[in-house]
């Protein structure tokens, strides 16, 4: 009996059709017959909203990309609701596309897909029945990847097999990635030709910079940072990206190109691939036995599939300009430092793991989805209030990022700046002194100030002004918790200060119990723009700007505060002090 399949995909980049098109072929080489379906023509305007609304997101709002990651982890309530609404939305045109084929298993390479097909299988009233496999294409698992009614899942390395266990109990199989032949067979490689034919110089190293097929990311500053180092050619391909490729190309370094089905050869042609995403292009590096640097990761799945492909040893992750360069320097030396493992995780057997997962059912018959009890109607009224609670915070967030202080006083522009303290520099002099002179607040947070009282009380006393930094949790998102919105911190300030007003400024995202409990407690609320990468720093008067400690060392903080210093002067702008806010 030939066994049917459907693979539902989606063009979110070129990763997830990428997938299902490799998986489809080989399939039909074991003899299925193999229908693929867009998921987002389940539903043509939700789908085409979805598809932009991500776009937009990966390019001008990664930061609302990572927030929405953060909740779903967070906050397991959240998902039902979200999952049933996209039951409801997109499950109708599937279960017919099922039906006129007549298919016998259907495999998702999309994560909507795979929650979708897993709420269709364990569904009470109308439950889909045929077995659903989810194919895992990212090294990172997040929640809104798996759903219990999934039947099996795939992976393409061990590392992901421990999180979907995790998150639903169900061990996945590994089968690999899924990659075209055409960049598997790259023994015998003739570099130098490749190189003449792309008109490459022979003589240096060379970088190629991928941000998928949309061409999304800081790609102009990654080539920017290549401008340090003479002896690397950069080669950049901005995928559809054409607004992206005539920037580039305006700058005039290295090769700029488009979109192209040349993305063999040129890896080939290449010591380094640089990616920031962890997708398809990856694992097409991989494949093509050439090392991978991550730089600069887009928010929520590109972050977590860098730090994960770093942790299975296939990747490096440079975490600056000057790390960026030596790593290449240094993989171009010594390849098989990520090459070796990388290359390891294609099966050998990857057709034969495929037809033995996919073939195991019985099509004989139908699977019937397991028993379940209902949901109570309290716990789906919750869920879907506590949904709408991250759905205002987020917008909350959004609605506060241009926060300003005004200072009447000040006849030129101005900012501040604040400095989050932890057990480090609390306790360095020298820090606190500069602090003091330059008016540069000390966020402390709750368990800070609880563990050092005495510290908390010498920054006051050596003029520094402490802002309160709230109670934050060990994944950063402060949604619904009373004693996470700042009065519990303030209230171990106060005691170890004397302070009675302080300035609220919490580490993390700022939500609307953020805002509702400044409000009362009538405390000036700031949300600090991140120092994080001093090439992209932009000025706005009025904004504060905070410096995070947590991974700089106190001489470089001191550094950083210097820095600041002078780019203000240089641009004319003036540093108050932090003490005026609400004076």
């Amino acid at each position: 009996m030939v066994k049917r399949v459907l693979i539902v995909s989606a063009r979110m980049g070129a990763g997830h059709d990428g997938a299902a098109k490799e998986l489809g072929k080989t399939l039909r080489d074991r003899g299925f017959e193999v229908e693929t379906r867009d998921f987002l023509d389940a539903a043509p305007l939700a789908g085409r909203f979805l598809e932009r609304t991500y776009e937009l997101q990966l390019d001008h709002a990664q930061w609302s990309y990572e927030a929405l990651f953060r909740i779903s982890a967070a906050f397991k309530s959240i998902k039902p609701p979200i999952v049933t609404l996209f039951y409801l939305v997109f499950f109708p045109r599937i279960r017919k596309w099922i039906k006129e084929l007549e298919i016998d298993a259907v495999v998702a390479t999309y994560p909507f897909a795979s929650l979708v097909l897993g709420r269709a299988r364990r569904s009470t009233f109308r439950p889909m029945r045929i077995p659903t496999y989810t194919f895992l294409t990212d090294f990172s698992v997040h929640t809104m990847w798996v759903d219990d009614g999934v039947d099996s899942y795939l992976a393409v390395h061990n590392i992901s097999v421990r999180q979907v266990e995790k998150l639903v109990n169900k061990t996945p199989t590994v089968v690999g990635p899924a990659v075209s032949d055409r960049f598997r067979n790259s023994n015998a490689v003739d570099k130098a030709g490749l190189r003449q034919q792309f008109k490459i110089p022979v003589d240096m190293a060379c970088a190629l910079i991928v941000a998928g097929s949309w061409g999304v990311g800081d790609l102009k500053d990654t080539l920017m940072a290549l401008e340090a180092a003479p002896d690397i050619y950069p080669v950049v391909v901005c995928g559809k990206n054409e607004a992206l490729r005539n920037d580039l190309e305006r700058k005039g370094h290295g090769l700029v190109i488009g979109w192209t089905d040349k993305m063999p050869e040129l890896m080939k042609a290449c010591d380094v691939v640089i990616q920031n995403a962890g997708g398809l292009t990856a694992l097409e590096a991989f494949a093509a036995n050439v090392p991978v640097v991550s730089f600069n990761p887009l928010k929520g799945h590109g972050l977590r599939n860098v730090i994960q492909m770093e942790a299975a040893g296939v990747s490096l992750w440079a975490k600056d300009r000057t790390d960026l360069i030596e790593t290449i320097r240094e993989l171009r030396e010594n390849p098989e430092i990520t090459t070796k493992r990388a290359k390891g995780i294609f099966a050998e057997n990857h057709g034969e793991l495929l037809e033995e997962s996919v073939g195991r059912i019985d099509y004989r018959r139908r699977y019937r989805p397991t028993e379940r009890r209902r949901t109570g109607i309290a716990f789906r009224f919750a869920s879907i209030l506590l949904g709408l609670v991250a759905v205002a915070n987020i917008f909350v967030n959004a609605a506060t990022t241009q926060l300003n202080v005004s200072a009447a006083s000040s006849t030129v522009p101005y900012i501040y700046a604040l400095i989050t303290m932890n057990s480090r520099t609390i306790s360095d002099p020298g820090l606190i002194r500069q602090m003091a002179a330059d008016g540069i607040g000390a966020v402390v947070t709750g368990p800070l100030a609880l563990e050092y009282p005495e510290k908390i009380a010498n920054l006051q006393a050596a003029g520094v002004t402490v802002v309160n930094g709230g109670w934050p949790i060990n994944n950063g998102i402060r949604i619904f918790a009373p004693i996470e919105a700042g009065s519990k911190s303030q209230s171990i300030i106060t005691s170890d200060t004397g302070l009675r007003n302080v300035i609220y400024a919490p580490v993390g995202i700022v939500n609307s119990v953020d805002l509702a409990w400044a409000s009362l407690s009538h405390d000036p609320l700031l949300k600090p723009v991140v120092l994080e990468n001093q090439s992209s720093f932009k000025l706005a008067t009025g904004r504060t700007y905070e410096i995070r400690s947590d991974y700089l060392s106190n001489a470089a903080i001191e550094t950083r505060v210097r820095w600041l210093v002078s780019t203000l002067d240089a641009r004319h702008f003036s540093l108050l002090p932090i003490s005026l806010v609400g004076s």
